[in-house]
């Protein structure tokens, strides 16, 4: 029995220190594992973040999308409705210069530059001004430089 208590009175120290070794190494792994797991969970988090940011960025995108597709669409119609309107206006000046003598002999004379020009410098209705009432703008058409220009006499 001797000879086992001596053994075992041996073997204890190099178990404990095996044992010791171990917990070590365990609690090492351990504190590995959680720095990871905590890296990974603050990478989760930014990312989580980041899909949250662009989620928002990608709705901001969408709803303006939507607001310059309602502004084009609205923009379409105008531009449909002006066209009609032109095409109407080019029909009755045909029937016009058809059915009015009057008409269609103006209508094959060549119209002045100045003519031209001022019409051009008119503009749109909602420019701000009627052409012509501001000083330096279009001129009227019996000024001096009034008569056909060197580009031929198509009518504007």
């Amino acid at each position: 029995m001797a000879l086992l208590k001596g053994a075992l009175g041996q073997v204890t120290p190099i178990l404990l220190a095996v044992l010791l070794g171990i917990a070590v190494f365990a609690g090492m792994q351990a504190r590995q594992y959680a720095s990871e797991r905590d890296a990974a969970e603050a990478r989760a988090e930014l990312e989580t973040q980041r899909a949250e940011a662009f989620g928002e960025v990608m709705d901001w995108q969408r709803d303006r999308m939507r607001s310059l597709s309602a502004a084009l669409e609205e923009r379409d119609q105008q531009l449909a409705e002006d066209r009609r309107a032109i095409d109407q206006r080019r029909a009755a000046a045909r029937r016009l210069e058809r059915d009015d003598e009057d008409s269609a002999d103006w209508a094959g004379r060549a119209v002045p530059a100045a003519v031209r020009r001022w019409v051009r410098d008119l503009g749109p209705a909602d420019a701000g001004t009627a052409g012509g009432d501001v000083p330096g703008t279009a001129g009227a058409p019996g000024d001096a430089d009034a008569g056909t220009d060197a580009r031929g006499s198509a009518q504007p």
